[in-house]
């Protein structure tokens, strides 16, 4: 690698730590040969006895002494030279023995697992009505849609009233199966057979008018019948409330628990027309709606959202719903970059969105509507190139105004929204400065040890932490990174030290770094082989970190040999990050056994942590 010829600078505290982590590696596996001596020949990290799995099959994690002969019930297990070992097993509802046997040394170690059982459907014979939904308060408007479920005797009558209005519910005949998606796959979890799900939906109409009313199910059967009020409450909302963040960021979703968009910054205006329990929904526009947790808003006046009195219908005035005239735009520049100014008279919702075809930042802004004559920028001085090509604008529908931001650089290199006052702000950062001999000089990185403290992460096939592998490679990394000429911003100095998510992006933020790097150790869910699935990957939020994320997942799979499972789109704290591209490496898996060697190996570690700073390095030197 070219920056080697200045290596020598460091060499010293990096034969140092290397001598230090070796140590460490040996005195590890000292103590795990002394553990697993004698009658302790086997151990297993994976699962715990007595564990409940909601899967159709697990895996036995674990370690024998190097050369052991291993069997699970009869069947061979794969152990690897070390001693590593990973056995997938199938489960049957309930309870399930494992009986693993080395002849080797005569050690027999007996292992339950149990497997969750589907929920008995309720029979033709009982008279029962449960699991009634809506389960949490609504608050809705004409045109919603309200879906009604439960779970009651089969064959039945079952029909729900709601005010005036009586809704017969009809019965599924097979309860469908529940399943969750793992690792980027939807797994299947429980089978639910039984005639005992009933369901309807209501469409809220013009004259509809709740207040707190409690859906009340009735049961009709050859048993006789039965009625219960549902616990939660439906009220019409009869006008726009209004509501303002109060803090940065706020979080912002599509739906109630569903996937983000842009975070909001305090102190914005937004109008409320319904609820899902404590999930507000926020009307951005006549085709948006998005979602934000009551705790996060406080509302412009004291007024109730649903309707107080029985006369409160005929006033149908709404707060003063948010709304901005935008007359200009200024591009000034900062420290950060170049900043795109909005000034507006007061503080509005709004989303970004960023494209590398053709290069640009998008943001729209909702309340707006658009009497843009000026589009203003600052002379450069000394002929400096400017960050933005150009900026243009327009009306995309009422109230919704969208500025469209386009870059001179073929690549993005982060971005932060805020407001100032009532004037919205897009800055953009500038691209580093390179130097010519492809040093790391003038760069300033922020790596992030995944987990620590109480958050351990994955466990190893011989009980080793995530965390702790993270730690040691992620300090190795940063030698290499400094070796090189580079500021190397740490998230945690320490394995015991807790560092929450958002303190992590915080402290990237903060210092003002061009890259964040979360280093990582993969894990699977049950339901899975760690013999099929395994390897390295990288994973990135905005479009700006695709290339990075490349460029890292490339030079860590040349380094480790391990498998190539791609650069990929994921939703995770420490990719969401924008004011810089942001990564989060999963270098390898801690449950595979052979991949888990190479993880705990000084030498090995040392040629990641070597492959990450040259998978900077190539990602900066890349002619474009």
């Amino acid at each position: 690698m070219i920056y080697r010829a200045k290596l020598s600078v460091r060499i010293v505290d990096l034969i140092l730590f290397l001598f230090l982590g070796l140590l460490n590696v040996i005195q590890t596996q000292v103590a795990w040969s002394y553990e697993l001596s004698g009658s302790s020949a086997i151990k297993i990290v994976y699962p715990k006895p007595g564990s409940v799995i909601d899967a159709p099959s697990s895996f036995i994690v674990g370690q024998v002494i190097p050369g052991t002969n291993l069997t699970c019930n009869g069947e061979s297990v794969r152990v690897n030279k070390p001693g590593y070992f990973a056995h997938v097993v199938p489960l049957h509802y309930g309870a399930n023995q494992f009986h693993l046997y080395s002849a080797d040394n005569n050690i027999n170690l007996d292992w339950t697992i149990a497997r969750k059982t589907p929920p008995k459907p309720i029979s033709p014979h009982e008279l029962k009505i449960e699991d009634l939904k809506p389960n949490v308060d609504l608050g809705i408007k004409p045109g919603d849609i309200i879906y009604f479920s439960a779970h009651a005797t089969p064959y039945a009558l079952v029909s729900v009233q709601l005010g005036s209005h009586c809704l017969t519910l009809s019965s599924t005949k097979k309860t469908p199966p529940t399943t969750s998606v793992a690792y980027g796959k939807v797994v299947q979890r429980l089978e639910q057979n039984g005639a005992d799900l009933y369901k309807g939906s209501y469409r809220v109409v013009e004259g509809d008018h709740f207040l707190s009313v409690h859906p009340e199910y009735k049961l009709v059967s050859r048993n006789g019948s039965l009625t219960i009020k549902c616990k939660a409450t439906i009220s019409t909302v009869e006008r726009l409330s209004v509501a303002r963040t109060i803090k940065a960021p706020t979080v912002v979703r599509l739906g109630p628990g569903l996937a983000r968009t842009t975070p909001l910054a305090d102190g914005v205006k937004v109008a409320i027309d319904g609820w899902l329990g404590d999930n507000m929904r926020c009307l951005y526009s006549p085709n948006l709606h998005v979602w934000i947790k009551k705790q996060d808003l406080i509302l412009d006046s004291e007024r109730e959202l649903s309707r107080e009195t029985s006369g409160a219908s005929e006033n149908n005035s709404d707060d003063t719903v948010p709304h901005a005239v935008a007359q200009t735009i200024n591009i000034i520049d900062d420290s950060y970059g170049e900043k795109v100014c909005l000034p507006l008279d007061e503080r509005l919702p709004y989303q970004i969105e960023q494209k590398l075809n053709p290069n640009c930042l998008i943001m729209r802004v909702y309340g707006v509507s658009a009497d843009t004559d000026w589009i203003t920028c600052e002379p450069k001085a000394n002929g400096a190139k400017s960050v933005i090509d150009h900026v243009s604008c327009r009306q995309v529908e009422d109230n919704l105004y969208e500025v469209t931001v386009y870059l001179s650089d073929k690549r993005q290199w982060g971005y932060q929204v805020n407001y100032n006052g009532t004037t919205l702000c897009l800055d953009i950062k500038h691209p580093p400065k390179l130097f010519p001999d492809s040093m790391l000089s003038g760069i300033k990185i922020c790596i992030d040890p995944g987990h620590g403290g109480s958050e351990i992460g994955a466990t190893g096939c011989s009980g080793i932490p995530e965390s702790q592998i993270n730690f040691d490679i992620a300090s190795k990394v940063k030698l290499y990174l400094e070796a090189s000429g580079a500021t190397v911003i740490m998230t945690r100095i320490a394995q015991n030290q807790n560092v929450s998510l958002d303190e992590r992006v915080k402290i990237a933020t903060d210092n003002g770094v061009d890259f964040l790097i979360s280093i990582h150790n993969n894990a699977l869910p049950d339901g899975r082989d760690p013999w099929k699935e395994h390897g390295t990957s990288s994973y990135w939020y905005h479009p700006q970190s695709i290339e990075l994320a490349s460029c890292l997942k490339e030079s860590v799979k040349s380094a480790s040999g391990f498998l190539d499972l791609g650069a990929r789109y994921q939703n995770l704290a420490l990719a969401r990050a924008t004011a810089m591209p942001s990564v989060l490496l999963e270098i390898g898996f801690m449950i595979n056994p052979d991949e888990f060697a190479a993880l705990i190996d000084s030498q090995s570690q040392s040629k990641i942590a070597e492959a990450i700073a040259d998978g900077i390095r190539q990602y900066l030197y890349t002619k474009q």
